[in-house]
C-alpha cells in the first residue's frame, strides 16, 4: 500500500486553487493519506468557517476517498475542532504507528517533541507574513537556513530511542528531511508556493519537493 503523508498546509477558509491542485495530484497517487498536523490554521480562524468553505466541496471528498487519518497539530489542536472532522477524515488522533515493509514509522506532528511558544493570533499572522516575504525573496533556501536547526535539535533529542528499522515521522518545523541513519523523517510543509511531502510504500520513503 502506498501512503501519502503531508503536513503544515495551514489552510484557511479562503480557497487556494494552486494549493488544491498540488494536493489533488499527490492524493490521487496514494492508496491512503495521513494528514500530519496543522492541516488548517486554528490560531486565528474558526473550524466551522473552514468546514463550510469551498475546501469541503473540492479537497474533503478526495481525502475521504482515501480514508484519511488526521493527526492533530499545534495549530489545529483537538480542542479547536468538532465532529465535522469526519467530513475529511476517517480517523482522528495525535499519533499513528505505520508498519510498512520491514520498517515501523512513528508518525506525529512533532509539537510535543519540540514545543513552540503559544503565540497570540496577531503574532501568528505577522510571522506568517514575514515567512511568506522571505520565501518570495529567497525561495526554499530560506526554510533550510531558518528551520533546519530545529531538525538538528530533534535528532539529538531522539538519539538512541529507535531501533534500526524504526523511524520518527513528523512535520511541525516546515523543513523536509530524510535522515534514515538518525531514524528521522520530516515531511515538510505546503505553503508559500512550495510543496513538500512524502510517500511510503513497502517500507521505502520517497520525498517530493516542487513549486506550485
Amino acid at each position: 500500500m502506498k501512503y501519502l503523508i503531508f503536513s503544515d498546509t495551514h489552510l484557511t477558509p479562503q480557497f487556494d486553487s494552486r494549493k488544491f491542485t498540488v494536493l489533488k495530484e499527490a492524493i490521487e497517487q496514494a492508496d491512503r493519506v495521513i494528514i500530519n498536523g496543522d492541516f488548517w490554521e486554528g490560531y486565528n480562524k474558526q473550524f466551522d468557517a473552514f468546514a463550510d468553505s469551498y475546501w469541503s466541496k473540492t479537497l474533503f471528498p478526495l481525502l475521504k476517498k482515501k480514508k484519511a487519518i488526521y493527526l492533530f497539530g499545534n495549530h489545529d489542536a483537538k480542542e479547536f475542532v468538532n465532529l465535522r472532522v469526519s467530513l475529511f477524515s476517517d480517523e482522528q488522533k495525535k499519533n499513528h504507528v505505520l508498519k510498512s515493509g520491514k520498517n515501523i514509522f512513528y508518525i506525529t506532528h512533532g509539537d510535543e517533541i519540540y514545543p513552540l511558544p503559544d503565540f497570540p493570533a496577531w503574532v501568528v499572522s505577522v510571522l506568517n507574513f514575514l515567512e511568506d516575504s522571505m520565501f518570495k525573496l529567497f525561495g526554499n533556501r530560506f526554510i533550510k537556513l531558518a528551520y533546519s536547526r530545529m531538525n538538528k535539535a530533534i535528532k539529538k533529542k531522539i538519539r538512541g530511542k529507535y531501533k534500526d528499522n524504526e523511524f520518527l515521522v513528523m512535520g511541525h518545523t516546515h523543513c523536509e528531511e530524510i535522515d534514515l541513519p538518525n531514524n528521522f523523517i520530516n515531511d515538510g510543509c505546503i505553503k508559500h508556493g512550495f510543496a513538500q511531502y512524502i510517500f511510503i510504500e513497502d517500507g521505502v520513503v520517497t520525498a517530493v519537493e516542487k513549486k506550485y
